[in-house]
C-alpha cells in the first residue's frame, strides 16, 4: 500500500497583489517554508513524492521556487496529469489531500489520519465545526391559505450545526478516479453522492483561515513562538534573546533586533535596521539600510528598500515604499478566522481599537476579580441563612434542596444555574398545561398565583433568597454579580440581536433590567430586550456599582429606579402606557 500526498495550493488576494509567483506554500513556516514542512511530514510517513495542484496563472518562476524550496521532493501536476497518475494507483493505495488555506491551530495529525484510514475502505475528513453563536436561520410555516402559523429559528451549535473548513482528508485512491473537485468540501460531497462510506474527524483545536492576511500573521506568530522554544531546547543559533538566526546570514552590527524574531538562511540585514518582533524574515531576503520592520513577515527572497517602515504586514517581493493598507480593507469583514477555540488572538494594526480593547480587557479582568471576592465573602456571611433555608426547603415539600436549570452563558456556553427549589418536584411537567394563563408578552413564563410554588418557595422568591446558590456559579466564572439575567435557549432564541448582545458577557445575579423595569403587570419583554442591550453597550465598573446599589434600594427589584440614574443620560425606555399616544398640537 502506498501513500501519495496531494497539496492544493492557493494564492490569496493579498499575495496576488504583491507578486504573481507567490502562494501559501512558499510562505515562511518556522525555519523553512510551508512546502518544506509538508515534505518533511511526507518523509515521516514514508510517502511518495508530494504532488502539488498549483494556483492558476503562476508561471514558470513559481515552479522553479517550488523545486528549490522543496529540494526536489515536490512536483507540480495539472489536473489532466493528476488524473493519469490516479489511474496508475493500486486500489489499496491512499491519497493524503491537503488544503493550504486551512491550518489546524495545533498542527496536522497526518499520521493519525492515515493510520485510522488503514482500518477500513472509507474516506476520512478532518472537519471544523462551523458553529457560530451569532448565526441563525429561520423557517416559516404557512397554512393552506398562505397565512404564517409558525416561525422556527435554528441557532448554530444549539439546534443546528454545519460542517466548516476541511484542512485535510485521507481517501482511497480508487474513489477519486474521474472525480473533479476544487476543494476538499467538494470532494466530500461528491463521494457522499457516489455512496462512498466516509467519516468526519472533528478538529477541536481550531482552524486558521489563511485567505485573510491578518489571520496569516497571527498564525505565523504562533508558529514562530513554537519554533523558537524548540530551537532553544536543541541549541539553535541565537542572536540575543529570542532572536533565532539561520545559516549564511549577514547582519550589520548597528542593526537592532528585538525578539521574538526568526531570521532564516542567507538573509542580509544592513546598517541601522530595526526589527521588532514577532517577525519572520524569509530566506534570501534583503533589508536595506535604516528600514524598520514591526510585527511583520517578509516572504523568502523579498527586498525591503532603505528607510521604508512596515508594520503588521506581509511583504512579498520588492517593497520600495510604505505598503498601502488597501489590502486590509479587502480583508474585512473577516469571517470566523479561527473557527473553533481561538488561541491565535488577532491584533490588528488599527491604533484606534487598541485603547478600547485594552480598556475592555481591564474591565473584564477587574470585574472577574471583584466577582470572585464578593461571592466568597457573601457565601461566608450568608452561611447561617443558607443552612436555615436548606432545612426549611427540605421540611416544606418532598424533593431536592437545590434546583439546577441549564442556561446559556457567555458565548452561548451551557451551564447549570443553581437556585433553592421553590416549586414542587415535577413543576416542569405542569408548565405546558399552564401556558394558556401566562401573563407575559414574551418567551418568559409567569403567573400571578402559580400553583406549583411551595409555601417556603413563595417567601424565598419574595426576598430573592432563592438565588443565593448562584454565588457558586459566580465563583466558577459562569456568572457575574451584575449582568443580563441567565436564560435558557428557549427564551434567548426570540430576538437575534438581543441574544448576540447578552451572550457577549457573563450573565448576572442582578442587572439593569431587574432594577429599572416598570411594566411588570403589562408584560415587559420589550423592556427586557432594551435594558439588556443598553447594559452591554454601557457596561463599566461604575455602572455595575450603581446597579448593585439600586438592587438594595429597590429590595431586589421590587421597585424601580430611573434608567438615567444608572447610565447617566435620559435616553430611557418609555413605559408601555405612554407609548404611541398622540401628542398635543
Amino acid at each position: 500500500m502506498a501513500i501519495c500526498p496531494i497539496i492544493i495550493d492557493h494564492q490569496p488576494q493579498y499575495l496576488r497583489q504583491q507578486a504573481n509567483v507567490s502562494s501559501l506554500l512558499l510562505m515562511p513556516y518556522g525555519l523553512g517554508t510551508m512546502i518544506s514542512h509538508f515534505c518533511d511530514e511526507a518523509t515521516e510517513l514514508h510517502a511518495d513524492d508530494v504532488i502539488i495542484i498549483a494556483p492558476a496563472d503562476v508561471g514558470e518562476e513559481y515552479a522553479r521556487r517550488i523545486e528549490t524550496t522543496s529540494e526536489g521532493r515536490a512536483s507540480i501536476k495539472t489536473p489532466k496529469e493528476l488524473d493519469q497518475i490516479l489511474h496508475g494507483f493500486e486500489p489499496s493505495d491512499l491519497l493524503l489531500l491537503i488544503d493550504t488555506r486551512y491550518w489546524p491551530v495545533e498542527g496536522f495529525d497526518l499520521a493519525g489520519m492515515v493510520k485510522r484510514c488503514m482500518n477500513g475502505p472509507w474516506a476520512l475528513h478532518a472537519v471544523a465545526d462551523r458553529s457560530n453563536v451569532d448565526a441563525a436561520r429561520e423557517y416559516v410555516r404557512m397554512d393552506d391559505r398562505g397565512f404564517v402559523r409558525m416561525v422556527r429559528r435554528y441557532y448554530d451549535g444549539v439546534t443546528w450545526s454545519e460542517t466548516g473548513a476541511i484542512p485535510y482528508s485521507v481517501v482511497p485512491a480508487a474513489a477519486v478516479e474521474d472525480v473533479a473537485f476544487s476543494s476538499l468540501a467538494d470532494l466530500r460531497s461528491t463521494l457522499a453522492e457516489r455512496g462512498m462510506l466516509s467519516q468526519d474527524v472533528p478538529v477541536c483545536s481550531g482552524i486558521a483561515d489563511l485567505t485573510y492576511e491578518r489571520t496569516f500573521l497571527a498564525f505565523v506568530d504562533r508558529v514562530l513562538s513554537t519554533t523558537i522554544a524548540e530551537s532553544r531546547n536543541s541549541n539553535g543559533s541565537f542572536l540575543g534573546k529570542d532572536v533565532l538566526v539561520g545559516r549564511g546570514c549577514t547582519i550589520h552590527s548597528s542593526a537592532r533586533i528585538v525578539g521574538p524574531v526568526i531570521v532564516q538562511d542567507d538573509v542580509t540585514i544592513e546598517k541601522g535596521v530595526t526589527i521588532v518582533g514577532p517577525a519572520v524574515i524569509g530566506a534570501g531576503s534583503i533589508v536595506q539600510a535604516n528600514a524598520s520592520i514591526m510585527q511583520s513577515t517578509l516572504a523568502g527572497g523579498s527586498t525591503l528598500a532603505s528607510e521604508v517602515q512596515v508594520r503588521h504586514s506581509l511583504i512579498c517581493g520588492s517593497c520600495t515604499e510604505c505598503p498601502i493598507k488597501q489590502r486590509q480593507s479587502q480583508d474585512t469583514p473577516v469571517p470566523t478566522s479561527i473557527q473553533t477555540g481561538d488561541p491565535c488572538d488577532i491584533h490588528t494594526a488599527n491604533d484606534q481599537h487598541g485603547p478600547t480593547q485594552f480598556s475592555r480587557w481591564v474591565y473584564q479582568t477587574t470585574k472577574l476579580t471583584i466577582d470572585t471576592t464578593v461571592a466568597t465573602v457573601a457565601l461566608l456571611l450568608l452561611s447561617p441563612i443558607t443552612l436555615i433555608v436548606m432545612i426549611l426547603v427540605k421540611l416544606d415539600s418532598p424533593g431536592p434542596i437545590f434546583f439546577g436549570h441549564e442556561r446559556e452563558g457567555k458565548d452561548g456556553k451551557i451551564f447549570r444555574c443553581w437556585k433553592f427549589r421553590t416549586m414542587v418536584a415535577d413543576a416542569h411537567k405542569k408548565q405546558r398545561e399552564l401556558y394558556k394563563t401566562n401573563k407575559c408578552d414574551g418567551p418568559q413564563f409567569k403567573l400571578d398565583h402559580d400553583p406549583r410554588i411551595t409555601r417556603v418557595g413563595g417567601w424565598l422568591r419574595a426576598t430573592n433568597l432563592d438565588e443565593i446558590p448562584q454565588l457558586f456559579n459566580v465563583l466558577k466564572g459562569e456568572m457575574s454579580i451584575v449582568g443580563p439575567r441567565p436564560s435558557p435557549f428557549r427564551e434567548n432564541q426570540i430576538c437575534i440581536p438581543w441574544r448576540r448582545a447578552r451572550l457577549s458577557v457573563r450573565p448576572g445575579i442582578t442587572g439593569l433590567w431587574q432594577v429599572c423595569r416598570h411594566d411588570r403587570e403589562s408584560g415587559d419583554f420589550h423592556q427586557w430586550i432594551a435594558y439588556d442591550m443598553k447594559y452591554v453597550t454601557h457596561a463599566s465598573l461604575w455602572v455595575d456599582f450603581k446597579i448593585v446599589l439600586a438592587t438594595f434600594l429597590t429590595l431586589g427589584g421590587q421597585r424601580n429606579v430611573p434608567e438615567h440614574w444608572i447610565i447617566g443620560h435620559k435616553d430611557y425606555v418609555k413605559p408601555l402606557s405612554t407609548r404611541n399616544k398622540p401628542t398635543a398640537a
